[in-house]
């Protein structure tokens, strides 16, 4: 185990949701439903990953590992520090047991506090 890098994910936490309704864009949290969070390191967004984003036909605004819980949906929105995030596309590191999310800015939520 000697040099091998764990990471204690903790550049925030990512808040996972489902949309109310699938066919519908989201505007505000009242069009989710809240699943629950994970832990999460923010990752570089490298140019090869900036590229694939384009390719399909989304901007990558964010790029996050977390560790795998086997259950995230590519469906689902995230939600960090007040702005809503669509999901672009989840790599599966099956070796060290992560999730890297492609994640695209929705809109910035106002807090209800």
């Amino acid at each position: 185990m000697a040099g091998r890098k764990i990471s204690n994910y903790n550049d925030g936490i990512a808040k996972l949701y489902k949309k109310i309704d699938a066919k519908k864009n989201v505007k505000s949290l009242d069009d989710l439903v809240y699943l629950g969070f994970l832990y999460f390191d923010e990752r570089s967004k490298r140019q090869e990953d900036i590229e694939f984003a384009e390719q399909l036909g989304n901007t990558l605004s964010m790029k996050i590992t977390t560790p795998d819980n086997g259950n995230v949906d590519a469906s689902y929105n995230v939600v960090i520090e007040n702005v809503i995030y669509a999901i672009i596309h989840i790599d599966r590191d099956a070796k060290k047991k992560e999730l890297y999310f492609y994640l695209e800015e929705v809109r910035k939520i106002e807090r209800k506090d």
